[in-house]
């Protein structure tokens, strides 16, 4: 079954983004994400590369563990897909960060995802 067709293995795919060995990154995602993947989120666009060295850094900086994904909602239509998702994480300097995520994506051929646009609501 492909991770994203139910909530559970969704989240487990969200949360293995921050979990794993830093010099891993590229090939961990690489199972996950297409190599034209794009991910648009409130502040900026990133293409694979960039993302990759994104979560390379969230991996190198921030504890393991430090970042709980609770999906509410997944939807999916074809290759499209749609999750609501409530995040809290734990900061360096111990402060929490808690927030509502709104994701729209496509899927590739391959099954792989092609985009993502993302919103974020802080709580």
């Amino acid at each position: 079954m492909a991770p994203f067709d139910q909530i559970e293995t969704f989240q487990a795919a969200l949360m293995s983004l921050f979990a794993g060995d830093p010099d891993n990154t590229e090939s961990d995602l690489s199972r996950l994400f297409h190599p034209d993947f794009t991910q648009r989120d409130d502040q900026t666009t990133r293409d694979f590369a960039t993302f990759v060295a994104h979560i390379r850094w969230l991996r190198e900086n921030m504890e393991p563990g430090s970042t709980q994904l609770t999906i509410t909602q997944l939807l999916r239509d074809g290759r499209q897909f749609a999750d609501r998702h409530d995040s809290t994480t734990k900061m360096p300097d111990g402060s929490v960060a808690r927030a509502e995520t709104f994701m729209f994506g496509e899927l590739a051929e391959d099954g792989r995802i092609k985009w993502l646009v993302e919103t974020v609501r802080r709580k």
